[in-house]
């Protein structure tokens, strides 16, 4: 190899790297019609794309350029822009020449020709001179092989069309500003540095490859050293037959090593050079990964709308994830800067149980290390006694380090045990495991007994086994007692199994008192009209209703009671006539979690139709505007008056760490659900109203493999119903779990065999058993059901006559120029109201991530440049975000709050912000090093701008 300045231009070679025998185009790549496909998602910023725990790049089609988020996560550090990085074309027939300086996306009325559909991104460049160009890029996503998924490279394949009738010449060429840093040509590949490396291949014939700067490129197709300073790159120059079609490959890879924790691959890799030797041996292999899981997922016709929503969930696997070299594994809560969130992360554990599985297992191991030395889990994984510095938030706690601080005291905090506990079990039932879970079964013994611990600590007296004074993941308002109730009652069936399996027959006897008791108990105190309040986050109080049904583990209280809770829950969200509700938005409710605990209580019910209305909401508030489509926060986000067609935000430390729970309905669809264990297996496809009856090659993921479900549905009802489920591996089958939507009559057939059928389960739980003892091959298992009508299916909800939540346009103005009381705030989040001795109401019991927001701030056209506020600071390094618009927007301006000597004095402060004008919801977020309350507040105002300022924010 050569320093770039001494040599640029790499002598011809074959690369034997790459097989020689071509692979047809996909539909994708072979179109030449002028839209843009329906099922495209296109116009985004990129879809991120790097290895698990190793940082990710984003290619923007429409500009031609890219942002990188080199060291993980997201949250804390988030993409940036890549100097003068992006690709660029060289084309030349008959000795006439023509070029790309940088390649972008063909338009299609005014919107770029691609689509972002993780772990793929596919942009169509159109044609230049006769030679048409085509990319495939993607992530490395390998379901077999942790190590090849856990490096820091992206792929990018190329697709060149010689449309013209002679022969041609065409060269690409990536390239980007490495800086000073050392760069050397490496022959046959392309150029490395410690930093960053760009290596190639050419499918087939003889192809140049060259390094260096682009001058020389634009006019030869051939990378040289000309005025190239810090921007290098490597080049692929190939001959084109007339007709002719071929494929060019680059890896990028970089190496960010200032990370002090050491990310994984730090330990196996030297430089980015070694990356990108790895990317060039498993490229094939990575993209026929990314493709299998896209393609087939879109091949079944299932929504397009529910594929993309739940395919693009996986981007958390390039911007949430975090893998260290002594192995442990976490991913970043997004949005606020926790690592681990086991209340949040539990809900999106269960697609990766049957992707990933050995990262499920690695997760589930580090929590089990940490566990506290009282059994409790804790909430986060990473330092939170560090203040309001992302950076310094990044850090990752110690194995065994047990007494870790959280962002709160969560000593009241029942749903992240409970969550360990069901995290353990699916991840045990998905792969069968025996040994893994035998590793971790004490921590969960132990997280079971914290759970009984808590309810002597903060249980109810009147009601055994509830709580009155519980604390959980909903930390910004509502009652958290009832979702602690319902979703200990599943960690105690859960126990009463797992303790049975494992031949303990007093343990199993303890939790299934526990479960008998709490189920009484939570129907005597909440499923009545006074008992069940509605109110902020009441969509979580059946939470554990939900969560039995998707486990399949039966229902836990009969099908009136959840009726009577959905009639409730209906007549205060209404999501068949308002979907998700609140136009503006709000993070009073939360998109994975209503559309989970709520929308799953609706599929599980026969009300696919609800569901739908309140899933599709909101996927349309993401998708049309496409900013938020690998940025989506936990909050609900506004109503799309105006689409957003091409993003412009490249940042993704919104993307929210329980989005993937959308699987969870995306399997409760698809009907698919195995037990490794026993090899019971579910087949219980729903078909939705819009698919005509028919679902066709449905994909799934499990730890064997991929397989899909197919189902066509006759009778009055749809009960009727031909399956045929094709594994793509032998699966083993002792029992087979059918939807019992029947009368008196029913039948099943298995590969023409009709066999005895056991009815088992009630209410909406209710199941065909079928003992059939099998191996299914990849021919498939047929099944055939049929029998007179059961009941049908509920009918639409009635409308209420409740109002709709107030859109925050319709509120009063505020003036920010005069003090206002923060006692007044329109919202607030985990704070109190309190009134001292002379009158003064203030806020109080203010922690960690808790907010305030004020409704219509009206700043004028001169706008406001400072903010003061009158506080009482209780802790050394507590401060206050200035935020507009969104609770988890981006800050104007951060106020330190001086600890006060003795915590009672008030005081004061001010700091300069970023000028805002018109009108805006503003936010005061809070943040600190202690678990404990940080400050009180007063009274807050703006100070106006000098008349001659400029620039800043606008109103809306």
């Amino acid at each position: 190899m050569k320093p770039l300045r001494a040599a640029a231009i790499i002598p011809v070679l074959f690369l034997v790297a790459f097989p020689l025998v071509s692979h047809p185009l996909s539909a994708q790549e072979s179109r030449s019609g002028a839209e843009v496909p329906a099922y495209a998602v296109n116009g985004t910023t990129g879809a991120p794309l790097g290895g698990f725990g190793a940082g990710a790049v984003k290619f923007d089609a429409n500009t031609g350029t890219f942002a990188a988020m080199l060291r993980p996560p997201a949250d804390a550090y988030d993409f940036e822009r890549l100097k003068h990085a992006g690709f660029a074309l060289f084309t030349q027939r008959a000795g006439k020449v023509a070029t790309v300086g940088t390649l972008k996306a063909r338009q299609a009325d005014g919107t770029p020709d691609d689509d972002a559909i993780w772990p793929l991104h596919r942009v169509n460049f159109g044609s230049t001179a006769g030679i048409a160009v085509r990319m495939t890029a993607f992530a490395p996503f390998d379901r077999r092989d942790p190590g090849r998924m856990s490096l820091p490279y992206a792929f990018y394949e190329f697709t060149l069309v010689n449309e013209g009738a002679t022969a041609a010449e065409a060269a690409l060429a990536l390239r980007l500003d490495v800086g000073d840093a050392a760069v050397h040509a490496v022959p046959g590949k392309g150029f490395r540095s410690r930093a960053w490396s760009v290596y190639a291949a050419a499918e087939g014939k003889p192809a140049v490859i060259s390094a260096g700067g682009e001058a020389g490129f634009l006019a030869r197709g051939l990378a040289s050293d000309e005025g190239a300073g810090g921007v290098t790159g490597t080049a692929v120059k190939v001959p084109l037959a007339a007709g002719e079609t071929r494929r060019v490959r680059f890896v990028l890879a970089w190496y960010e090593d200032s990370d002090p924790e050491r990310s994984w691959y730090l330990g196996q890799h030297r430089d980015s050079s070694t990356v990108a030797d790895a990317g060039l041996a498993h490229f094939g292999a990575l993209r026929a990964n990314a493709a299998e899981l896209v393609d087939r997922m879109r091949a079944s016709n299932l929504p397009d709308w529910l594929k993309n929503q739940t395919l693009n969930t996986l981007v958390n696997l390039s911007t949430n994830s975090m893998y260290k070299k002594d192995g442990r594994v976490a991913f970043a809560e997004g949005q606020w800067t926790c690592f681990g969130t086991m209340d949040q992360m539990w809900h999106a554990r269960q697609i990766m149980g049957q992707l990933l599985p050995f990262f499920a297992w690695e997760e589930l191991k580090y929590w089990a290390r940490t566990q506290m030395k009282n059994g409790q889990i804790h909430h986060d994984t990473n330092k939170m006694d560090v203040g309001a510095d992302r950076a310094l938030r990044s850090v990752m706690v110690d194995w065994d380090d047990t007494e870790h601080a959280d962002y709160r005291d969560i000593a009241r905090w029942v749903d992240l045990n409970a969550g360990f506990i069901v995290s353990a079990y699916e991840t045990y039932e998905a792969t069968g495991d025996r040994a893994q879970f035998e590793a971790i079964w004490p921590n969960v013994k132990r997280a079971a007994q914290r759970i009984l611990d808590q309810v002597e600590l903060y249980g109810s007296k009147q009601y055994p086994y509830t709580f009155d004074h519980s604390e959980n993941s909903y930390d910004a308002g509502g009652d958290p007692n009832p979702f602690n109730a319902s979703l200990s009652a599943v960690a105690y069936k859960l126990m009463t199994r797992l303790a049975t399996e494992q031949g303990e027959a007093a343990l199993a006897a303890r939790y299934q008192t526990a479960y008998d008791t709490v189920v009484a108990s939570f129907r005597a105190r909440y499923l009545n009209e006074a008992g069940f309040r509605l109110g902020k986050h009441s969509e979580g109080y059946f939470g554990g209703q939900w969560l039995a049904l998707t486990m399949k583990l039966g229902e836990i209280w009969p099908a009136a009671d959840h009726d009577f809770v959905l009639a409730r829950l209906n007549d205060y969200y209404q999501p068949y006539y308002r979907g998700l509700g609140y136009a503006d938005g709000t993070y009073d409710e939360w998109t994975p979690y209503i559309v989970t605990h709520y929308g799953g209580l609706l599929l599980n019910s026969r009300r696919a139709g609800e569901w739908a209305a309140l899933q599709k909401d909101a996927y349309q508030r993401q998708y049309l505007d496409r900013n938020h489509v690998f940025n989506h926060p936990l909050n609900i986000l506004p109503l799309v008056k105006t689409p957003v067609p091409v993003a412009t935000e490249i940042r993704s430390k919104k993307q929210y760490i329980s989005l993937p729970a959308l699987w969870r309905n995306y399997y409760d669809i698809v009907g698919y659900h195995r037990d490794a264990r026993s090899k019971a297996l579910w087949l219980k496809p729903i078909v939705l109203p819009e698919m005509n009856g028919r679902m066709t090659e449905a994909l799934y993921a499990s730890p064997d493999g991929y397989g899909t479900v197919s189902v066509t549905t006759s009778g009055p009802h749809g009960q009727d119903k031909e399956l045929l489920f094709k594994p793509d591996a032998p699966v083993e089958v002792r029992t087979l779990h059918l939807a019992d939507d029947f009368g008196d009559d029913v039948s099943v057939t298995v590969n023409g065999r009709k066999l005895p059928v056991r009815r088992t389960g009630s209410g909406y739980a209710k199941e065909l058993a079928v003992d059939w003892h099998g191996t299914v091959d990849t021919s498939g298992l047929k099944v055939t059901v049929s029998g007179s009508p059961g009941a049908a299916p509920p009918p639409p909800p009635a409308k209420s006559t409740r109002p709709a939540p107030v859109d925050s346009k319709s509120l009063a103005r505020i003036d920010p120029y005069k003090p206002v009381q923060a006692s007044k705030a329109g919202k607030s989040a985990g704070t109190s109201v309190e009134v001292d001795t002379t009158g003064r109401s203030y806020v109080s019991s203010i922690n960690n991530f808790d907010w305030l927001q004020f409704s219509r701030v009206d700043f004028g056209a001169g706008g406001a440049t400072s903010f003061t506020a009158t506080v009482m600071g209780a802790v050394p390094g507590a401060g206050i975000e200035i935020v507009l618009d969104d609770v988890a927007g981006y800050a104007i301006g951060s106020l330190v709050v001086p600890a006060g000597a003795d915590g009672k004095a008030w005081t004061t402060v001010s700091t300069p912000v970023k000028r805002v004008t018109g009108v805006h919801n503003v936010f005061l977020r809070f943040h600190g090093s202690s678990q404990d309350s940080l400050m009180n507040l007063d009274r807050v105002s703006f100070g106006a701008a000098p008349a001659a300022a400029g620039g800043g924010a606008t109103g809306r």
